[in-house]
């Protein structure tokens, strides 16, 4: 399987929003897999991580995992950031995520039905964020790679 499929494949277990993300950036990708294998693979290795977090399902400690995953994208965002523009953002997203990680023990105090309703939403949330997070995380990485190679 070449790592393009590979990727692809990912990101359909990783969830709609990935996929979107993955097609949208196909094109950027398919350069980035042929000048920069490196820039590349940190994004397949990032995709993977969210769709090995997703596939688990939605328990607590799952949508833990998906928060971790983005974690390290925002991270990067963060510390690679070119401007205060680029570092509010990432802190944005990390309150965000702080937000959605805080509430996660209130789950086991819901009813099993309420708890069940606030996962999807939750779920919904992680999904939207993620679309945003890897997208900048995939256009960061190639004006990175594409500083170095300047």
């Amino acid at each position: 399987m070449g790592k393009f499929s590979a990727l692809v494949k990912f990101a359909a277990v990783a969830g709609p929003a990935v996929v979107k993300v993955v097609q949208k950036y196909g094109p950027t990708l398919t350069e980035l897999r042929k000048s920069n294998p490196e820039v590349f693979d940190a994004v397949q290795n990032q995709v993977r991580k969210m769709a090995e977090a997703r596939k688990a399902g939605k328990s607590p400690e799952v949508l833990h995992r998906r928060i971790a995953a983005l974690r390290d994208q925002v991270a990067y965002l963060r510390q690679s950031a070119d401007d205060e523009g680029e570092r509010q953002r990432a802190e944005d997203w990390r309150v965000k995520l702080d937000k959605i990680e805080a509430s996660l023990p209130l789950l086991s105090a819901m009813s099993s039905k309420a708890a069940a309703r606030e996962r999807a939403h939750i779920d919904a949330r992680i999904d939207e964020l993620s679309s945003e997070i890897l997208s900048a995380y995939i256009d960061e990485q190639e004006e990175d790679a594409r500083q170095l190679e300047s």
